[in-house]
């Protein structure tokens, strides 16, 4: 079954922290790997993940989505890139991009589309 995904898979997010949790319990790190599966380059690929460039605009861009929202909840995703676009003030972003970040946020406009 070598290959496969399986249920079983570690995400970053999970398996570094645990990783560092038992290393700070005095475990050997070619332990910890092999008993929770994860190759060491997989390991060290981790240690120096840094988020790229897209990904830190997205994640600045969720804030300010958020505050729209919140000030106009009857606005969707059209709505909010088109005020984007109106405000020199805003970062300009858009519908899909807006549509993709309200998704992740959990957030819907409170009209229905005729």
């Amino acid at each position: 079954m070598s290959g496969h995904l399986t249920s079983q898979k570690i995400v970053r997010n999970v398996g570094l922290p645990l990783v560092n949790q038992f290393l700070a319990q005095g475990y050997a790190l070619v332990r910890i790997l092999s008993a929770l599966k994860i190759k060491s380059s997989t390991y060290y690929n981790w240690r120096h993940w840094q988020p790229s460039r897209q990904e830190k605009r997205r994640e600045s861009l969720k804030p300010y989505i958020l505050d729209v929202w919140k000030t106009f909840k009857f606005y969707g995703y059209r709505r909010i890139a088109a005020y984007s676009h109106l405000n020199n003030d805003c970062p300009k972003i858009s519908e899909y991009m807006t549509l993709k970040l309200m998704r992740e946020l959990g957030i819907r406009s409170r009209m229905q589309k005729r």
